[in-house]
């Protein structure tokens, strides 16, 4: 692999003395500094696509972020390859690069840094929201909420089966009981105007990063950096911000901001955004108690259709009745 990724830096014009592996690819030591070197695989090491598909999305991130990186948003920008092009192409192997960041992850928990990246998060919104993009974004398997009706269609009818069998296993038991606990939300927010699900907010949706956490913020001093924009696509920004605020939560910080206050941070930045008018803060409730982890985990496990359910799966299942619990006292 070392030497896939040594030809991959020469491919940036670069030398190395050093590679070694990260979470997010591998880091070189370069005569221009550290480089970190990617192929866009997914999780499970497959191919995301054919090399057409992988250089486009490649494309769209790069668009992003040079149109952010003018508009004085700090990014992870892509390094121009000898091929004149963000990323490096050996046959079918495409590789992208980036100077790797050396300034600590954001920390959630900690203090009012957290009212600092929502400013910054609004910032960074306002100016996608002026932008226009040539480049087509990613295809999306799943979006967030798409269809809560017909999710809660779908859980409702698989529960009468269950029941109907009257033989549970363990995370059965589990499922059972998260639906009874997550119904109430999933119908509310099954039942929110179709203004304001992200099927009716087609003229309201600009780019939106849509992986908000901890490992793809970087924070020092006033310098916030965002990276990883490999699930960037057209949304509304009020699912990012759902999606940031969870992160939050799940950090467990000592006291925890007002939600009003975030919103007022996130809307001063972010006037366009119309999250400051009462019915768009309720809305926001409503879309941030929607069990979407609950339900990704219980449609996942049942559709490999497992006789047994994998420690994974139970404690994950658990982490849906925390999260669950800790939500619902911080809307209250």
């Amino acid at each position: 692999m070392e030497g896939f990724i040594l030809s991959a830096v020469s491919g940036f014009n670069l030398t190395s003395s050093k590679i070694y592996r990260d979470k997010f690819g591998h880091v070189c030591d370069t005569d221009k500094g550290p480089v970190r070197i990617q192929r866009p695989y997914d999780r499970a090491g497959q191919s995301v696509g054919s090399p057409d598909v992988v250089i486009n999305n490649i494309m769209f991130q790069h668009e992003i972020k040079e149109y952010l990186h003018t508009n004085g948003i700090l990014v992870d920008r892509f390094l121009m390859s000898a091929q004149d092009a963000p990323y490096y192409r050996n046959g079918d192997d495409i590789y992208a690069a980036s100077y790797a960041v050396n300034i600590p992850n954001a920390d959630f928990a900690g203090g009012t840094i957290f009212l600092d990246i929502i400013a910054h998060v609004a910032k960074m919104h306002h100016v996608l929201s002026m932008g226009k993009f040539s480049a087509e974004p990613p295809k999306r398997k799943v979006k967030f909420g798409e269809d809560g009706a017909k999710q809660m269609d779908g859980l409702q009818a698989h529960r009468k089966r269950m029941l109907k069998t009257g033989k549970f296993s363990e995370f059965d038991m589990l499922f059972l009981k998260g639906y009874d606990a997550f119904a109430p939300y999933m119908q509310t927010f099954a039942n929110m105007p179709k203004s304001f699900t992200e099927e009716g907010l087609t003229d309201r949706m600009y780019i939106c990063h849509n992986l908000l956490k901890e490992e793809n913020i970087y924070c020092e001093n006033d310098n916030i950096i965002i990276t990883n924009w490999g699930e960037a696509g057209y949304s509304h920004c009020l699912f990012d911000l759902v999606y940031i605020l969870k992160r939050y939560i799940k950090s467990t910080p000592e006291t925890l901001l007002p939600i009003d206050k975030i919103l007022e941070t996130y809307c001063k930045h972010n006037p366009s955004s119309e999250l400051d008018a009462e019915e768009n803060k309720q809305i926001f409730r409503h879309i941030l108690l929607y069990p979407d982890k609950f339900i990704k985990v219980a449609a996942d496990y049942y559709s490999k259709k497992r006789s047994f359910a994998p420690k994974t799966y139970i404690s994950r299942m658990e982490e849906c009745f925390n999260m669950g619990d800790a939500l619902l006292k911080y809307v209250n």
